[in-house]
């Protein structure tokens, strides 16, 4: 969401937005209080339809969703009128909340949502999926999306999200919340307004963000539930409370969080552990290289010894030789005992990262091969 937040002209938002006080003009007091949202408007002439495929992994298979957008909403949605008026004294929270929740929701785009699920739901049939999985199916479909954004880019539609196949922290955010929120989960938009920057809420019970009902899940990319992200790609951190934007009634939760917690706690432990391995390995091997160089420069001399007929000071070093030889060969085992530990971190590491899509299986991998 770099460079937005809603399409709002103030010093951080990019959308012009008119204020109008409630005060006295002409002698006329106006006391209306509203917030004229964006909205995509009735569609008069006909578009040919879009067809969108998206292929992405999700667990240990491979998910192809594909739908047939209306293309004269989709035209009617980018050509929407984005900027957010606002008439009265009303909070920044509420103006922000609307416009959020008109953009998720608009009538418009309920043939979409309809139709993407219907093919989310038949993949949750086929796999058995449980209602976390049935979660993360959708979640991984959104952060697989191409991350995108561009300077003075009014947040789009989720509509749009679909086609482009591409959006930024809010346009990913808005389009998860809704086929979330249409799945019955308790879902709710962050919006961090110093650090710009947009995730959803997951409800939950577990690993609540910051207080909230909700657990952290960033929608820029493919990451665990509940693990907040360190450092957005701005290189800035999240330290601000967001203000909470609930997208629809549901009430299904999130229950996986001590399994993702516990992967988190293993990906950071695992990295410690390695770089803690890594200078007393690197001392171990240059030892070895030194002890070895001295093995093969002794050999060298008792070949030299024996080629010249020298049996008494041949024999003189056997005794040295072979205990060096044992010597060195115990601290060769003791190097590879600890690189492979070592290899086990980092294999877990790699591993934990590598197979975001694969919360259940990157849960049974990491418990059994991280070392203890």
């Amino acid at each position: 969401m770099t460079g937005k937040v809603l399409s709002i002209v103030t010093t951080t938002l990019v959308i012009a937005v008119l204020i109008i006080a409630a005060v006295f003009l002409a002698g006329v007091f106006f006391q209306e209080k509203r917030v004229v949202t964006p909205r995509i408007d009735p569609v008069v002439s006909g578009q040919p339809a879009i067809s969108i495929t998206s292929s992405y992994p999700f667990q240990d298979t491979a998910i192809t969703i594909s739908v047939s957008v209306n293309g004269s909403i989709y035209e009617a949605a980018k050509k929407a009128d984005k900027s957010v008026t606002i008439i009265g004294n009303i909070s920044e929270n509420v103006w922000i909340t609307d416009s959020y929740r008109a953009m998720a929701d608009d009538p418009a785009q309920e043939p979409l949502y309809q139709d993407l699920l219907t093919g989310f739901r038949k993949i949750k049939a086929e796999q058995d999926l449980d209602s976390d999985e049935y979660l993360e199916l959708i979640s991984v479909y959104v952060q697989s999306l191409q991350y995108e954004t561009l300077e003075e880019n009014p947040a789009k539609f989720p509509v749009e999200t679909v086609v482009d196949r591409a959006g930024d922290c809010d346009d990913k955010s808005l389009l998860l919340a809704g086929l979330l929120s249409r799945e019955g989960y308790s879902v709710a938009l962050l919006s961090f307004g110093p650090e710009n920057h947009m995730a959803l809420g997951i409800g939950s019970d577990d690993c609540q963000y910051q207080n909230s009902n909700y657990t952290f899940l960033e929608t820029t990319n493919v990451s665990y539930v509940g693990v907040v992200t360190e450092k957005l790609r701005n290189n800035v951190s999240l330290h601000s409370a967001p203000i909470i934007i609930p997208i629809g009634d549901g009430a299904t939760t999130y229950t996986r969080c001590a399994e993702t917690r516990y992967i988190h706690d293993m990906l950071v432990q695992s990295e410690q552990n390695a770089k803690e391995l890594e200078p007393r390995l690197q001392i171990m091997l240059a030892d070895l290289n030194k002890e070895q160089q001295e093995i093969l420069e002794m050999e060298s001399r008792m070949v030299h010894l024996r080629s010249a007929g020298n049996v008494r000071d041949y024999n003189a070093l056997v005794t040295s030789h072979n205990a060096r030889v044992s010597a060195f060969n115990d601290s060769l085992q003791s190097y590879q005992q600890m690189f492979a530990r070592y290899e086990k971190y980092a294999m877990v590491h790699n591993y934990i990262i590598d197979h975001e899509f694969n919360r259940k299986g990157v849960f049974q991998y990491t418990k059994s091969n991280m070392p203890v």
